[in-house]
């Protein structure tokens, strides 16, 4: 299973977080490559694992009926007081929730211990009553970017308006040097990206709201006028509740003869490597926290285009540094996909901008030095 943006944002706070200052300790509800990688980083880690109900995903719990989300909730709070069990006999001084599910999940046992809790949403705000919990229950909330915080519940978040801050994603800056750097005629070979063709990609799980199948639709249009374009899909399911997408992308493929211009990859730890081999990347999604996979491949110089969702709306100014679409609008995707493959000028000046924004205001460093400061802050100097 592939490992996504929130586990490479954890990854580099912990890389850089200053362990004479901090002792970071991972909590997890079940083993999982990530905590491996973790421990491999002499970051203490445990698991804690919840009731079978929450453990499930892809909105199970929630589309259940009554009586198993009655059920759901009562294990919820058995668990949080598991949780407060925890940070009280191992003198906890902050928690850091990186998702509305994990603060759900510990948020309550948080206050019950007396330990202040900060919530780092990432993701799209979706559910209202547990939205409003998460962001009740948390001593302090950071947004990604203003446009994130202020898409829903205006009132609600202006009235908590004194414990929510923003703080910008970062990304490592010698890793993307590296990368742009880097030669990989084995891995071209084996996906057979072909250097005469306008080769596009699209990165991200495979479901729905990421909209992969409006990037196939758009590419359907495009390839009578332009034979030579590929594109290549970079992601799985990865759970079984999102295999019939992949299915339903598939069928897509078939039904407008895309075969020979289509490339599923699936998951691949060299991801960024295919990127820096692209001419162009899609990102189709109708929903986003930020999109960290845009921001990477900005900052390899490709040109965007994307939705206009989440944090994109403020890293891409569109026809400057890459382009915006309205989610879902496959007229508009065809339409700038068209302009990137007629004028090489045109990727060319869109990349080197978005590589210019990224490198201005979205690296990792100061990002995690005013992480540092927050946690400090709420642990009354403690560390």
């Amino acid at each position: 299973m592939g490992l996504g943006g929130n586990f490479l944002t954890q990854q580099l706070i912990l890389e850089r977080l200053d362990r004479k200052r901090f002792h970071p300790i991972v909590s997890a509800p079940v083993e999982g490559d990530a905590l491996d990688r973790f421990r491999a980083m002499d970051v203490e880690c445990v698991v804690i694992p919840p009731p079978a109900r929450l453990g499930s995903y892809g909105g199970e719990a929630l589309q259940a009926g009554v009586l198993t989300r009655i059920k759901s909730s009562i294990d919820l709070l058995r668990y949080n007081i598991q949780i407060s069990s925890y940070l009280r006999t191992n003198n906890i001084n902050v928690v850091y929730a990186n998702c509305v599910r994990a603060q759900l999940s510990v948020g309550l046992g948080a206050l019950l211990a007396g330990v202040p809790s900060l919530l780092y949403i990432k993701g799209e705000l979706a559910n209202p009553i547990i939205d409003r919990l998460c962001l009740i229950l948390a001593s302090r909330v950071l947004f990604f970017s203003p446009q994130n915080r202020d898409d829903l519940y205006p009132n609600f978040i202006h009235w908590f308006r004194r414990k929510i801050d923003i703080l910008r994603i970062g990304l490592d800056p010698a890793l993307i040097k590296e990368l742009r750097g880097r030669e990989q005629p084995g891995l071209r070979q084996e996906l057979e990206i072909d250097p005469d063709c306008i080769n596009a990609v699209v990165l991200g799980q495979l479901y729905a709201p990421k909209g992969q199948h409006f990037a196939i639709e758009a590419l359907a249009r495009l390839v009578k006028k332009f034979p030579q374009i590929r594109l290549y899909i970079v992601g799985d399911h990865v759970i079984k509740e999102y295999r019939a997408y992949k299915t339903k992308l598939e069928e897509l493929i078939d039904q407008y003869g895309l075969g020979r211009h289509v490339n599923f990859t699936g998951w691949r730890k060299d991801a960024l490597d295919i990127v820096n081999m692209m001419d162009i990347v899609i990102h189709p999604s109708l929903a986003e926290g930020f999109g960290r996979a845009v921001l990477e491949s900005m900052a390899l110089g490709k040109p965007v285009i994307a939705s206009q969702v989440g944090g994109l709306r403020e890293a891409i100014q569109n026809g400057q540094n890459g382009f915006l679409v309205t989610p879902g609008d496959v007229n508009t995707i065809a339409l700038r996909w068209q302009e990137l493959i007629s004028s090489p000028d045109l990727r060319q000046r869109l990349g080197e901008a978005a590589r210019r924004t990224v490198f201005a205001d979205y690296l990792i460093d100061d990002k995690v030095t005013r992480l540092a400061e927050i946690w400090t802050s709420m642990a009354g100097g403690k560390n």
